[in-house]
């Protein structure tokens, strides 16, 4: 996957929430962007020695934070994106629970869930739910 795709398409969900989001939008993209940021940082001051478990860590906690935003979200996509989130952590223990998985599959599979997630975010940013009539 290419490493360019996950920020394009953050900023494509932070223009969207700043433009037609509202304020948990704006801070689902403010929960992803600092991940992505600690992310970062992890990698370049530990490298790889230590990925598994601060990637652990970063998941875990944008999954609580997720599911404080379904808490206080009118709209579905916290919702959804939780239930990403939480494949994504699950992703993250399969691999201390069976240590023969494939990392050319087991990586790009959590890279692919972590998009989407985002992605989830970037739709309902753009495209808010039609209000209905009463």
């Amino acid at each position: 996957m290419n490493h360019w795709a996950f920020p394009a398409l953050l900023a494509l969900a932070a223009v969207g929430a700043g433009l037609r989001g509202g304020p948990v939008e704006r801070g689902g993209v403010a929960l992803f962007v600092v991940a992505g940021l600690v992310w970062l940082a992890a990698y370049l001051i530990w490298g790889g020695v230590a990925a598994g478990l601060w990637m652990f860590a970063i998941d875990t906690a944008v999954l609580l934070t997720l599911i404080k935003l379904v808490w206080r979200s009118p709209r579905p996509w916290p919702v959804y994106a939780s239930g990403v989130q939480l494949l994504v952590v699950a992703g993250d223990i399969a691999f201390w629970v069976r240590h023969d998985l494939n990392l050319g599959l087991h990586l790009p599979l959590l890279a692919a869930l972590r998009f989407s997630a985002v992605a989830i975010l970037a739709t309902s940013a753009w495209l808010p739910p039609k209000h209905r009539k009463k």
